[in-house]
């Protein structure tokens, strides 16, 4: 992801990654750091899953502007979209909003 993020910033999209595997905040604290290189997006912990229970795990959504779900894409560790595929369909639901 980190390579695709100037695409991502020319469509003025946003990443922001879950980390749902931490068991308090320290552990996730070092996590960040751990990414190399640093992330160029936010990575905020989920302890519990209390906030993303609805959403799988290893996906990643499209949502709007507005908040909603405009897309799902399954990323399976064997079988994950292409990043062209997704910027299609950013650039889709960004034509449809006008």
């Amino acid at each position: 992801m980190q390579k695709q993020y100037d695409e991502i910033e020319k469509r003025d999209a946003v990443v922001i990654a879950i980390s749902q595997e931490d068991k308090d905040l320290k552990s996730h604290g070092g996590l960040p750091e751990k990414i190399k290189p640093s992330p160029r997006f936010d990575v905020v912990a989920d302890l519990n899953r209390k906030a993303t229970k609805r959403y799988h795990r290893t996906t990643a959504y499209l949502i709007d502007k507005e908040g909603v779900v405009q897309q799902v894409f399954p990323m399976l560790i064997r079988s994950r979209p292409s990043w062209d595929a997704i910027f299609a369909e950013m650039d889709r639901v960004a034509a449809s909003r006008g």
